[in-house]
């Protein structure tokens, strides 16, 4: 999970070498992402069941970014910052889990689309919460992106089937993911990633714990294993989860955030193209029509954000440049 708004100051003074590692992270985040869903679709729910894989995302990658944590230097919390970890630990447990119960029904191009609107739901929030001022043109980008999300949902004529409640959960996923970023956007400006990532993720494995009785009794990963699904588990837990979270923010300080947010738009490409040469999915008409609205909506709204903004004025990244997060 994870599109990214590019609102924010371009990479400046990080030299050649910089810019190369700044491009070389980005494009491996957008490729991570872009196979998380079909990667998901593959084994949910044939090989293991959506609480599954959310929960093994949740602890796994708690387990992981804590190990990695003990070769980092330590920041202290401020006392005011815990209870808006806590929140942001609440609302990654409902992206993670609600993301995955998408793929029991829900197509892997159809979701990779509808979380492209994700940087439209950041403004709203921070436009409904914190009362940022947002034009006219940027509310017509915002529209033009949320039908584009609607046109994935209505064009596939999913009401006979159980595509639509999947289709919804992407757009719940999509919210949740929004919301979070806005609850983060401070602690993120205070705290290195690591720091910052093993406190929420921690917080989310404890708000997560009752969910494990969500678990099919039959155990959520099937006994008869096979090394393809566990690679591919694997691969969620570590590329997408924790790769994709920890290299973002050093992406953004070395190439910018509009630069990276470019790299964002390869993620349903990158889905449509392995879901269709490992037939974990089918193509559809309506599938890059309802992404080129949805594209030209979030351009849109950025143009109409950068104009807005004065041009001798260094931008401070916002928060939907913070993270990545797809969430996906």
């Amino acid at each position: 999970m994870g599109m990214i708004n590019n609102t924010s100051s371009k990479g400046g003074n990080a030299g050649v070498k910089g810019m190369i590692i700044g491009n070389l992270l980005a494009l491996t985040t957008a490729i991570c992402w872009g196979l998380n869903e079909p990667a998901n679709k593959a084994l949910i729910p044939t090989w293991i069941s959506a609480s599954g894989v959310a929960l093994a995302r949740i602890f796994g990658a708690t387990i992981v970014v804590w190990v990695i944590s003990l070769f980092v230097k330590k920041e202290k919390i401020l006392h005011g910052d815990w209870k808006l970890l806590w929140a942001a630990g609440l609302t990654m447990v409902g992206f993670v889990y609600v993301f995955s119960l998408a793929f029991n029904t829900a197509s892997a191009i159809d979701i990779a689309i509808i979380l492209t609107f994700q940087p439209m739901l950041v403004v709203l929030i921070n436009a409904i919460f914190k009362h940022e001022k947002v034009s006219k043109l940027e509310i017509v980008g915002m529209l033009i992106a949320f039908a584009g999300a609607l046109f994935v949902i209505l064009a596939g004529g999913n009401f006979d089937s159980g595509r639509l409640v999947g289709d919804l959960f992407a757009i719940i996923c999509s919210i949740s993911y929004a919301t979070y970023l806005v609850l983060i956007e401070g602690p993120s400006k205070r705290y290195g990633t690591v720091n910052l990532m093993k406190w929420v993720f921690l917080f989310t494995a404890i708000i997560a714990l009752p969910l494990l009785f969500t678990l099919p009794h039959d155990m959520a990963i099937v006994t008869d294993t096979k090394p393809v699904p566990v690679l591919l588990l694997l691969f969620i837990i570590l590329f997408p989860t924790v790769y994709c979270y920890i290299v973002t923010p050093p992406a953004i300080k070395l190439i910018g955030s509009e630069l990276l947010s470019f790299y964002q738009y390869l993620v349903p490409v990158i889905t449509c193209v392995v879901s269709i040469l490992f037939k974990i999915d089918t193509f559809h008409w309506y599938q890059p029509v309802s992404f080129v609205i949805i594209v030209a909506g979030v351009m849109l709204a950025n143009y109409a954000k950068a104009k807005a903004q004065p041009h001798d004025k260094e931008i401070t990244d916002n928060i939907t440049s913070k993270t990545n997060i797809n969430s996906k």
